[in-house]
Formats: C-alpha cells, structure tokens, sequence
C-alpha cells in the first residue's frame, strides 16, 4: 500500500513572529502544533503547503530561520512553542528536528539565531517566563545521513535579566568590524535593552544600555547591515559601510530606526543634520511629548574586548504612517523595510532621495487585512511579501513588471478544530466545519488539480458542529445553537465552479441567487441579486426597515456576487463567496451535534447533545421534491438516552439507518417501503452495551453486508445486517478509535477486497483490508492493517474519515482519503490499495 500527501490545510498561528522566509522557495509558517513549509514561488504557489514539521506538543508562536553575519539566512529553522521548547530542525534531504532546548518555564514567543561559524549557531529565545536564554547549538555535518541526525537536548548557556518586564521580540546581529554580537530585546517596558558579547564561544552576553522612545510595547526588532552607500541618497547618505541599523515597531503605531556605527565615525556635522530633520518632524506633528522622543542623543555600546571598538547607537529615523499597532518589521536587502499593522496594512518603506526621508513606496492590503488587521508581513526575496492576519489568513503579494504590486493566492486554512468533513455526492469537492465558526469548501483547480479552497460558504456567529450535502448544490450544516440550517449554492459560485474545474454543475442556473451577503446584526446569509435581475417595488422596500438596515444590496454586494476568474483570494473568501440561506429547520431543545444524509439525499437525520431519552432522539426530514422548496415536519426516531455522535445511512438504496451513542449502543432503523409514510423508518434493533466506553463513529461496508463501530474501549466491531444480534469481530488497536470509513467499494486488486480506515485518538491512521467473503452476509475475520505514514496523518485526535466517492483511477485501486482533526488541519492523502 502506497499512500502520499495530495492537500494540507491550515491557518497560521494568531501571533506576531509566525512566520519567516529562507529564499523565495521556502517559507515556515506556524500552524497548530505544527511547522508548515510552503513554496511561494509562482510555478508551485498555488500548491501551499506542502509538507508538516510535527513534534511540538503545543501551539507554535514563532519561526526563525538562522542568519549568517551578514543578515543572509541559512538553512537552519528554529521553531519556539507553547510547550515551553524551542526546536532546531536543519535540512539533511528533508527537514529534520536536530536538537530540543529545553530550560524555560512558559511558552517561548520570540526568538533569533546567528552563526557563529561554520558549524556553531548562537541562538536567543524570549518566554513568557520573562527570561532571555542563549544557546548555542553545533550544527550536524553534511555528511551524516537523516537517521545519524538524531535530535539532541540542549541548556541554556545563558540566562538574561531583562528587568520586571518580559521581552516580546529579540535580534542578534554581528557588528562588521571588530565580531561583537549585538542583542536587542524589545521588552513591555516600552524600552529597548542592548546586550554584546564576543564572539568566542565561552563568552557571556553583558548589557551595555538601554533605548527609550517608544511610548507602548516594542513587538518587534530586525537588524540590516549598511552597503556602501553612492552618496546619492540624502536619507541613507550618512549610513557608513560598517554600520548596522535596528528597526523597531511598537504599539504606540511607530517605527524608529536605530544606527549603530563606530563611536569614532558618528560626526557631529552628521548628528545634528539627523536632528534637524527629527525636530522638522516633530514640530510637523505639533506635540512638546513627540518632540522631547526625538533625539539624536548617541548612546555608547562600550567595548567587548580590548581589541573591540566602541560603538555609538544614535536615532536615525521614526516612520509614521501607521494607525494601528505595529506589529513586525523586517529588512529586505534594498534597504527596503516591510511593516504590517493592526490597522489592516503592510507597507513597504524605501528612503526617497528627493525628499531625504524614508517614505511609503507601497501600502499593502489596507482593505484586506481583516477586521483585525496584519499580525506579520515578511519580504520573500525581492519579488513577494507575504503577511498574515488575525484568524491566520495569509496574503500575497508579487512586484509584477509594471513595478506593481498585485495580490496572489495564498494558502488557507482553518484557525480552530475541523469537526466534520465530507464529500459532495459526485467526489468533486469536500466541504468542512470547524469550531473557527465557518464551514469551507475545498476543490482541485486548474489543470493540474491542485487543491485550493474555492468558497467559505457559512460565516457564522456559532462553532460549527456537522456538514452534510444533500445534493452537489446544497449542504446542511449545524452548530452550537438548537437550529439547522440549509443552505443553496449561488449563480456566481456555479460560474466560478465551471471557471476553476472547467465542469459543470448538473442544476437550473435560474433556481440558484445570484449571491449572498451577511447581516450586520444576524446570522442568516442573505440572497444578492445582481442590478437588473430582479424588479424591486420603491415603497415596499421603503417600508422594510429591516431589509434597508441589514441587507447588503447595494452596490459593493453586487459587486462581490461576480464570477472571478481564478482561485478566490482571502479577501473575496471572507465575503464574496457566501452561499444564501434557504430554510431553518427547528426540532431540537439543544445544541445540534451530528447530521448525516441519504446517499440518494431523499432523507436528512439530524440529532442534538443530550441526557435524557427525550432529547436524544433522532429528527427524520425528507427533502423537498423541488429545489428550494419547504422542508416538512421531521419524523421522530427514537432509542437512545444519551447524545448521539454519528449516524449513517446505508449505502445500498439507503434502506437502514444506523446511530450510535454516547450511551454505549447502537441502533438499526430500516426502511419499509409499503408504509404509506413520508418517512417510512422503524426501529428493528437496538443493541445497548454494544461497547464498553462511548461509540464515536460508525460505517456501512460497501454492500450493506455489515457495519462497523468504534468506540473509546480502543475497538472497532463489525456487525452483520442480517443477524445483528450475533456476536461481531472485535479488531483492537492501541488507543481510543475515534473515527472510521469503508472505501465505497470493493477494491478489485487481485481478489475483491474491502477496506476500511480507522483513525486514533492521537492521530495515527490505518487502513485495514480483508477478502470478501464467498457468502454474501459473512464478515471477514482477518483483516490486514497499514498504518499511514506520519507525514499523511495528525498529531492529535482524528474527528472524521471520508473517503471520496469515487476512484482517482480505472482500477479502482488509489482512492482520495479526507481527514478533518483537533490539529486545526484538513488533509487529503492518496492511497494505493492493492
């Protein structure tokens, strides 16, 4: 069995130094627990992420690549986390997890590294324990293979006192002249703290000073080293070749920029023509506060050795053009400085020669960025930014030929667990809801299929539970509230749809919204109509308070419900592609827990939490015969007393229904086809105690000849639909199972085969195959289990297996497997059965 990764899926982590970039081929980006690794570049962009570094227990905070002298970064990744650790991974092939700092006592939210030589980094790590520790890591040789690469425990070599307040970013850098390691910690005290030492691998880091300026927080430092300057540039003009130049964000919506340069090289001709420009800019701004900060005072970073130089630290310039919290800064060689902010933009910052100051050459995303704004933006070599938004959205940017800046598709994902996952009937698309409160759906594109997502059809003010489609246009979806709610696709989506996969959707364009928008204040998407589709009656519409003040049929929603040509963008994502809202259905007391539908989408089961009989009943909806149509009273099934965690409909002319509980049983409602009901199910069994802890999941084999359920006791049973009753096979596995599936049909590898896969607490997977029995009704015996790969699978708990409907290939033999976890990930992975 062959198995390889076809989609990953996830949101960067909601903090400042998430990200960073190696070259324009590699960016890292933290991902859950997860490090995510993806080609930006425009051959493979649209791939994202493509490969998961796993071994953090806990959220990452931050990623840094290590730099040389220079400013150049290395291929050495360091990865700091909530788990109170800091990994090393270097690349030997693949990326590989080469040591473990272990020493702080909170989570670890900034960090930097520098080589020292050819195989010594020296590395900084700020926690929330409000320590700075230095490290120094000796960095595994070229020739050893991955598996000599083992992953070492390390101890701090240092431990810094940055005062009463934790540090929230630090920098490292080598001054050019006399190899004196410079640290700067950005700290709450609005302060930045200075520290050298030399570069000798048993000296100590001692603090020479302390910058003040900023008046809030300092989230963010980068150090650039100075080129040669021509001269020509009256703001980089006085920058010597040895200089170095610290920039700085703040909370207080400002940038400063700190030059370090020899003592001796710091003129006073030069200070006071630095001065005169601050205090033009100060007076520009009208405020004694503001002009008292703007000084050209130079601070002295005393000597490190006799042989060292002493080195002046003077303010050289404070960017303003912000309106929110700064949040990151980094240097571009250029010198270009990249900013993003909670004010919902990046800018680009270049010295302009005409004016001698440094000045916006670009402003980024200032429409895009979220309610929240940008946590980070990161220069990916000199032709792309990318930054990343509160809910871990990421954006792109490329420089195209006209010198412009234009926005390109970034990777997406969920921020919060992916509960459910499916399918639509006809295998083309998978959609997915999560506790992040949306549902979004996933689709290859192009036409080399690469998985993108395509719609965020439900932005909701609930987490969502449970999705199911009832036909490739429409899907049900509940969420922590006692309503659930249908909803249709759009005009614009079909036309997209066609536009992306170059198929079409088997529906009357003319029963579908042209689009969608949300309320203000509600919940329900709302249809869009485009301008002269619909007539609109002037005094009926004056007259609807409720549609003037919260419906966006205006020009901007009109605008939103054109077809794009492309993969949408996060903006258009966030509010473009919407679906309409078609019904509500009410019949639970409580919050909505599991939905499952017919194959042929006649019937929708729909069940709620529960802890009495009353309310664990199962609520039977047949569907509407016409599209769009009202939805009737639900039939009441009724077995269980706890909450009921899954149910599905057979495969095979849909005729049982199976649910399984938290109350530890199973139940088989089946279909009588002479009843003169809408919804003809009956109970036939009910098999209480049918495990010994909760049931999570159930699956229907292939040909309806038996189901199986799996259970916390760490089993999977197979019951047999003709005689329910008798004793099943047990297959046990090593932890909690807390999800399964059977490929939707016999695999003709050689002899007929099933398969089933079966998903861990702790996010292994495994795909078992048996031979099918001779005798329609018996349930093989011997099952042979694969695992999955670690790079296929999650690194916490698994809530649903799908498998496509259908196969990738004539043979039937490789079949797409969709995964949805607590690890905040969707995967997709291709399996070779045979």
């Amino acid at each position: 069995m062959a198995t390889a990764s076809a989609f990953i899926s996830g949101a960067c982590s909601r903090t400042a130094h998430a990200v960073d970039s190696l070259d324009q081929h590699t960016v890292a980006m933290a991902m859950g627990s997860l490090v995510g690794l993806y080609d930006p570049s425009e051959q493979t962009g649209l791939r994202g992420i493509h490969s998961a570094l796993r071994g953090h227990t806990q959220r990452v905070n931050c990623c840094r690549f290590a730099h040389n002298a220079q400013g150049s970064p290395i291929p050495v990744l360091l990865s700091g986390s909530a788990d109170t650790t800091v990994r090393v991974w270097e690349k030997h092939g693949s990326w590989q997890c080469t040591a473990v700092l272990e020493g702080h006592g909170s989570a670890v939210i900034a960090l930097d590294a520098i080589a020292l030589s050819e195989d010594l980094v020296l590395i900084a790590t700020a926690s929330t324990d409000g320590t700075v520790r230095i490290w120094q890591h000796r960095l595994c040789i070229r020739e050893q293979t991955p598996t000599d690469a083992q992953s070492k425990t390390l101890s701090a070599v240092q431990i810094l006192d940055v005062g009463a307040r934790s540090s929230l970013a630090v920098a490292l850098t080598e001054l050019p002249d006399d190899r004196t390691i410079v640290l700067a910690s950005g700290n709450t005290d609005s302060r930045i703290h200075m520290f050298t030492r030399a570069c000798d691998e048993s000296a100590q880091f001692s603090k020479c000073l302390t910058l003040s300026g900023h008046e809030d927080w300092v989230t963010s430092l980068d150090f650039v080293r100075s080129a040669n300057q021509d001269g020509q540039n009256a703001a980089t003009a006085h920058w010597g070749a040895n200089d170095v130049v610290l920039a700085s964000a703040s909370q207080d919506r400002y940038v400063r920029l700190w030059r370090i340069s020899p003592a001796a090289g710091v003129s006073d001709d030069g200070r006071a023509g630095a001065q005169a420009m601050l205090d033009a800019c100060s007076a520009a701004l009208g405020s004694a506060d503001i002009a008292a900060q703007l000084t050209t005072r130079a601070h002295t970073l005393e000597a490190v050795s006799a042989q060292a130089n002493a080195h002046a630290v003077t303010l050289d310039s404070v960017l303003i053009g912000h309106d929110g919290w700064v949040h990151s800064v980094r240097w571009r060689p250029g010198p270009t400085l990249v900013t993003a902010s909670a004010d919902g933009s990046a800018i680009s910052w270049e010295p302009d020669a005409d004016a001698g100051v440094w000045a916006s050459a670009a402003r980024l995303g200032a429409s895009g960025g979220g309610a929240s704004g940008f946590l980070g933006a990161v220069p990916v070599g000199q032709l792309l930014v990318l930054a990343h938004g509160y809910h871990g959205s990421m954006h792109l940017w490329r420089l195209d030929s006209n010198n412009l800046w234009v926005p390109s598709p970034a990777p997406s994902g969920h921020f919060a667990p992916v509960r459910d996952v499916c399918w639509d009937p006809r295998g083309h698309c998978v959609l997915t809801a999560s506790a992040d409160q949306t549902t979004r759906l996933f689709a290859p594109v192009g036409e080399q299929d690469i998985w993108r997502e395509i719609a965020r059809p439900q932005i909701h003010g609930y987490d969502m539970r449970c999705a199911v489609f009832t036909s490739p246009v429409e899907y049900v979806a509940g969420a922590d509230e006692k309503v659930v709610r249908v909803f249709r696709a759009t005009k614009t989506f079909a036309e997209s749809w066609h536009t992306l996969t170059g198929q079409t959707l088997d529906v009357d364009l003319q029963t579908l919204a042209a689009g969608a928008s949300l309320p203000v204040l509600g919940l329900s998407n709302k249809a869009v109509a485009r301008t002269g589709e619909a007539e609109e009656n002037e005094e009926e519409k004056a007259n609807d308070t409720y549609s003037m003040r919260q419906t966006h049929t205006d020009v901007a929603a009109q605008a939103l419900a054109a077809a794009r040509e492309g993969p949408p963008l996060e903006e258009h994502l966030m509010r473009g592609t919407l679906w309409p809202e078609s019904d509500k259905l009410y019949a639970h007391a409580y919050e909505i827990h599991s939905i499952a539908s017919a194959r042929s989408g006649r019937w929708v089961a729909t069940a709620c939490r529960a802890t009495a009989d009353r309310h664990a009943s199962v609520r039977l909806y047949a569907t509407p015969q016409t599209p769009g149509g009202s939805w009737p009273q639900p039939t009441v099934l009724a077995a269980h007393s706890l909450t009921v965690t899954r149910m599905r409909f057979s495969p095979l002319n849909d005729q049982h229904l199976l649910t399984v509980s938290r109350d530890r049983s199973w139940a088989l409602f089946s279909r009588d086809d002479s009843s003169s009901d809408d919804a003809p199910f009956k109970l036939s069994v009910h098999h209480k105690r049918a495990h010994a802890r909760i049931i999570w999941d159930a699956a229907w084999s292939p040909d309806s000849a038996f189901f199986a359920t799996a259970s916390r006791d760490k089993t999977v049973k197979l019951w047999s639909t003709a005689a329910p009753n008798t004793a099943p096979i047990t297959i046990s596995f090593p932890e909690s199972v807390t999800a399964i599936d059977f490929v939707p049909e016999a695999v003709p590898a050689g002899s007929p085969r099933y398969a089933l896969a079966a998903a861990l607490e702790s996010g292994r997977i495994f795909v078992l195959t048996a031979a099918v029995p001779a005798e329609k009704n018996d349930i093989p015996t011997a099952w042979s289990p694969t695992e999955l790969p670690p790079s296929c699978t999650h690194v916490t708990t698994v809530n649903r297996l799908a498998w496509c409907p259908r196969s990738q290939n004539s043979d039937q033999t490789e079949w797409l497997l969709a995964s949805a976890s607590d690890d905040n990930t969707l995967r997709i992975n291709f399996v070779q059965l045979c």
